[in-house]
Protein backbone atom coordinates (compact mmCIF):
# COMPACT_ATOMS: atom_id res chain seq x y z
CA UNK A 1 0.00 0.00 0.00
CA UNK A 2 1.21 3.38 -0.75
CA UNK A 3 1.65 6.35 1.70
CA UNK A 4 -0.38 9.20 1.20
CA UNK A 5 3.02 11.26 -0.33
CA UNK A 6 3.45 8.33 -2.96
CA UNK A 7 -0.08 8.81 -3.95
CA UNK A 8 -0.16 12.30 -4.75
CA UNK A 9 3.16 11.73 -6.55
CA UNK A 10 1.81 8.88 -8.72
CA UNK A 11 -1.54 10.70 -9.47
CA UNK A 12 0.24 14.13 -10.28
CA UNK A 13 2.91 12.02 -12.54
CA UNK A 14 -0.44 10.79 -14.46
CA UNK A 15 -2.95 13.88 -14.40
CA UNK A 16 0.34 15.73 -15.65
CA UNK A 17 0.80 12.93 -18.78
CA UNK A 18 -3.03 13.13 -19.27
CA UNK A 19 -2.73 17.07 -19.74
CA UNK A 20 -0.09 17.08 -21.99
CA UNK A 21 -3.10 15.62 -24.46
CA UNK A 22 -5.06 18.92 -23.72
CA UNK A 23 -8.05 17.37 -22.02
CA UNK A 24 -7.67 19.02 -18.34
CA UNK A 25 -12.12 18.97 -18.39
CA UNK A 26 -12.37 15.30 -19.45
CA UNK A 27 -14.24 12.83 -17.14
CA UNK A 28 -10.86 10.74 -17.01
CA UNK A 29 -8.93 14.40 -15.63
CA UNK A 30 -11.82 15.19 -13.39
CA UNK A 31 -11.37 11.92 -11.62
CA UNK A 32 -7.34 11.98 -11.49
CA UNK A 33 -7.90 15.53 -10.05
CA UNK A 34 -10.46 14.14 -7.42
CA UNK A 35 -7.87 11.29 -6.19
CA UNK A 36 -5.28 13.75 -6.08
CA UNK A 37 -7.02 15.80 -4.13
CA UNK A 38 -8.34 13.50 -1.91
CA UNK A 39 -4.44 12.04 -1.89
CA UNK A 40 -3.53 16.10 -0.94
CA UNK A 41 -5.36 15.69 2.07
CA UNK A 42 -4.58 12.31 3.09
CA UNK A 43 -0.87 13.87 3.19
CA UNK A 44 -2.15 16.55 5.48
CA UNK A 45 -2.25 19.55 3.09
CA UNK A 46 -6.11 20.25 3.79
CA UNK A 47 -6.01 23.59 2.95
CA UNK A 48 -4.55 23.03 -0.49
CA UNK A 49 -6.69 20.01 -0.78
CA UNK A 50 -10.37 22.31 -0.05
CA UNK A 51 -8.97 24.37 -2.77
CA UNK A 52 -8.65 21.63 -5.46
CA UNK A 53 -12.29 20.53 -4.98
CA UNK A 54 -13.66 23.78 -5.12
CA UNK A 55 -11.97 24.59 -8.36
CA UNK A 56 -12.93 20.85 -9.62
CA UNK A 57 -16.69 21.24 -8.74
CA UNK A 58 -16.56 24.66 -10.47
CA UNK A 59 -14.79 23.38 -13.51
CA UNK A 60 -16.65 20.11 -13.36
CA UNK A 61 -19.62 22.01 -13.97
CA UNK A 62 -19.32 24.54 -16.04
CA UNK A 63 -18.11 21.75 -18.67
CA UNK A 64 -20.39 19.17 -18.07
CA UNK A 65 -23.82 20.80 -16.47
CA UNK A 66 -25.02 20.09 -13.03
CA UNK A 67 -26.48 16.46 -13.89
CA UNK A 68 -22.81 14.55 -15.23
CA UNK A 69 -21.11 11.74 -13.84
CA UNK A 70 -18.04 13.67 -13.85
CA UNK A 71 -19.50 16.46 -11.21
CA UNK A 72 -20.93 13.65 -9.04
CA UNK A 73 -17.21 12.43 -8.75
CA UNK A 74 -16.32 15.97 -8.27
CA UNK A 75 -18.93 16.26 -5.50
CA UNK A 76 -17.90 13.06 -3.83
CA UNK A 77 -14.42 14.38 -3.84
CA UNK A 78 -15.27 17.45 -1.62
CA UNK A 79 -17.02 15.20 0.59
CA UNK A 80 -13.82 12.87 1.18
CA UNK A 81 -11.75 15.71 1.56
CA UNK A 82 -14.41 16.93 4.32
CA UNK A 83 -14.22 13.67 5.94
CA UNK A 84 -10.32 13.72 5.90
CA UNK A 85 -10.24 17.44 7.28
CA UNK A 86 -12.21 16.08 10.39
CA UNK A 87 -10.56 13.00 10.91
CA UNK A 88 -7.39 14.71 11.01
CA UNK A 89 -9.45 17.71 13.17
CA UNK A 90 -10.48 14.94 16.09
CA UNK A 91 -7.08 13.30 16.34
CA UNK A 92 -5.18 16.38 16.79
CA UNK A 93 -7.79 17.76 19.40
CA UNK A 94 -7.21 14.06 21.04
CA UNK A 95 -3.70 14.61 21.20
CA UNK A 96 -3.62 17.74 22.56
Amino acid sequence: MSTPQERVHDTTRRLLDLLEHGESLSPEAIELRAELAEATAEAGHLDDSYYQVEELVKDARREHGPDHPAVLRAVEAVEAVRAIGMRAAESSGAEG
